[in-house]
């Protein structure tokens, strides 16, 4: 889900605002934003707060800049490294610049670089009465700033959608009310300055009348001086001067920078920026104090910045975005039990449908099985049909078994393997599923004999046992045989 990021740039006499939308891998600018403040319309608060819900509707985070004259910075070296003591010593290094005590102060810093001799550090300082009344105009507004940063530092976050920067270059930042210098080596921040204008730049246009010229000459000496007091030395010819801010402006001032200062200008609206579409990237170079602060968000490892949210002053995410948050959980959710609920109707009704069809297969096999009776529970009365059917075919198997053709075929046998000129008289014979049991009379022992191994030359008999043999009253021989069907014959029994 995209995170909407708004910042802003609350100055004298305009506000400006970024709109940026972040995804897992990428962002895009999605709206910029700017309007005057005029005391002549009514109280400032209220024109900021109709601006912030006009622009910043919906937004996940808000950030702030304060205007670069607010704020007091420094750049310096401490002989070390540690994080700790660089906290402990950066706010005394910049209050001997200030007439006001660390108490009255907010102070933060930004490591520009660090190596085995010590830390070359950026720091800021902000009255809390400025900070204070800051952040009150932005709650009138129903807006809680993550961060507030300066703006001359967020702009230089802009360079980074600048394609190919060389190592070593000027940067300037020309606004209506105040430009922002600085002067990079070897991709290194070596040093950062503000100007404020006599005469607002914007309405210049090459053309103007004296006193916007004399603002031009003004700034353009400033900046030559400011240069040369951040390099410690004379610039070198030809370097290359990145321009950003209002075109017409920078049409003024380009001729002017290009021979007073012997630098090769880049304005950043003849660039085509990184993540920025053709639409935005026309409005960019005047909006880049208010897009570098929000790749503050974006890209926070990578970016350039203080954040006076500390101490006192510590952000935290106020109860309207809490709220919000958990609308979005709960919203969450909802969806997952709906889906979750959909999922198991659905498989309710396929298994509905498929028990209606078996119910209906049952009553078709109860007609087909049972068409005289009704079916009240059609399983029941199909299995106790089975279970009926069952015991009657056991109770015929006790008497015949089931293969008819193959009990004839063993009658057959046995009556065919008693020699004719013998006599017997047959008392019993049955037969079950592997044996025959006979039972009779015959003259001697030697026509039991006689009977066995016929019995045993037909083939259907695997072993046959005379049982009992024994003399009779009347001079005959009574006998019992067991026959053992053979196992061929039982599995083609099975097989019929």
């Amino acid at each position: 889900m995209p995170q909407r990021i708004l910042a802003l740039d609350i100055g004298e006499g305009e506000a400006k605002a970024a709109v940026i939308e972040t995804t897992f891998r990428d962002y895009r600018v999605a709206g910029l934003y700017r309007e005057p403040l005029s005391a002549v319309d009514g109280p400032i608060e209220e024109q900021v707060r109709k601006f912030i819900e006009k622009y910043g509707e919906n937004a996940d985070t808000i950030l702030s800049a304060l205007p670069g004259h607010r704020v007091t910075w420094r750049t310096f070296f401490l002989p070390f490294r540690d994080a700790k003591r660089l906290a402990q010593t950066v706010p005394f290094e910049l209050e001997s610049n200030v007439p006001f005590g660390l108490d009255e102060v907010v102070v933060d810093f930004y490591v520009l670089h660090r190596d085995r001799a010590g830390t070359t550090v950026l720091a800021a300082m902000v009255p809390k009465d400025e900070l204070e009344k800051h952040l009150e105009m932005l709650q009138q507004a129903g807006a809680d700033p993550k961060i507030v940063d300066v703006s001359p530092l967020a702009t230089l976050n802009a360079l980074s959608l600048v394609p190919d920067l060389p190592p070593t270059f000027i940067y300037i930042d020309v606004g209506s009310r105040s430009t922002t210098v600085a002067l990079y080596r070897e991709r290194t921040l070596i040093g950062l300055r503000t100007l404020l204008h006599r005469a607002a730049l914007s309405s210049t246009n090459g053309g103007g009348g004296g006193g916007a010229e004399h603002s031009l000459s003004t700034l353009v000496v400033e900046l030559r001086w400011s240069l040369l007091a951040l390099n410690g030395a004379p610039l070198d010819d030809d370097m290359p001067c990145y321009v950003a801010g209002e075109g017409a402006a920078i049409d003024a001032l380009q001729g002017e920078l290009e021979e007073s200062l012997n630098v090769r200008v880049r304005r950043l609206d003849q660039i085509r920026l990184r993540s920025v579409d053709a639409n935005a990237g026309s409005q960019a170079p005047s909006f880049t104090s208010t897009i570098g602060l929000a790749l503050r968000e974006v890209t926070p490892t990578a970016a350039i910045g203080v954040n006076f949210r500390r101490g006192e002053f510590t952000f935290h995410r106020s109860q309207q975005e809490l709220q919000r948050a958990l609308r979005g959980v709960a919203a969450l959710g909802a969806l997952v039990v709906a889906l979750t609920v959909g999922d198991l109707y659905m498989e309710y009704r396929q298994l509905a449908t498929r028990a209606t069809q078996l119910d209906q297969q049952v009553q078709m096999v109860f007609r087909d099985t049972l068409p005289d009776e009704r079916a009240v529970n059609p399983v029941v009365q199909l299995q106790d049909e089975v279970t009926g059917l069952s015991d009657r075919v056991a109770l015929l198997n006790d008497i015949v078994p089931v293969s008819t053709s193959t009990s004839v075929d063993v009658l057959r046998a046995v009556s065919s393997a008693i020699p004719t000129k013998l006599r017997i008289d047959s008392e019993e014979y049955s037969m079950d599923s592997d044996q025959v049991r006979l039972r009779g009379n015959t003259e001697t022992y030697e026509s039991v004999d006689a009977i066995k191994q016929n019995l045993l030359n037909t083939g259907f008999f695997s072993a046959v046992e005379v049982k009992e043999a024994k003399v009779d009253k009347n001079g005959g021989v009574n006998f019992r045989m067991h026959l053992e069907i053979t196992k061929d014959l039982r599995m083609r029994e099975e097989r019929e």
